[in-house]
């Protein structure tokens, strides 16, 4: 099969370039876009946990506390010992999160329409129905 019909590598090469577009959108803001992932998760006012993250952004818990702690040193989120569960934190964004939350998601979102910008709004549907399958078919693996 050639190259250029595999699903993989079609994948792969798109990932690069939109990562690589992504990280310069993000660059003034100094966050990455895994970090962009869990800012994007968090709140101000609701508690998550770790583990709720790490799932919610589908990473491991150790990646996920890398990630939490650089954010932490960066001052956008808060970790509090959760009073139920002394062994876990809760996490929330800061008022620094959220101030920055706000001010990235306009541009989060004009990167994702120039993106998509040459999909009409049932092939972005069918886009993601198809990833979500691909996804599923070696979520476990």
């Amino acid at each position: 099969m050639e190259l250029h019909h595999l699903t993989g590598f079609l994948i792969n090469r798109t990932d690069v370039k939109l990562t690589n577009f992504f990280t310069k959108q993000l660059k003034p803001y100094e966050i990455t876009p895994e970090q962009w992932g869990i800012i994007s998760v968090l709140d101000g006012a609701r508690a998550t946990t770790q583990k709720e993250l790490a799932e919610a952004i589908d990473r491991d818990q150790t990646t996920v506390v890398r990630m939490i702690h650089s954010l932490e040193k960066k001052e956008i989120v808060d970790r509090k010992l959760n009073e139920m569960d002394k062994r876990s934190h809760n996490l929330y964004l800061s008022e620094k999160g959220v101030l920055l939350k706000a001010k990235i998601e306009p541009i989060v979102i004009g990167a994702h329409n120039h993106v998509t910008r040459f999909l009409n709004e049932d092939e972005k549907q069918e886009l993601t129905v198809i990833l979500n399958k691909l996804y599923d078919s070696v979520r476990d693996e």
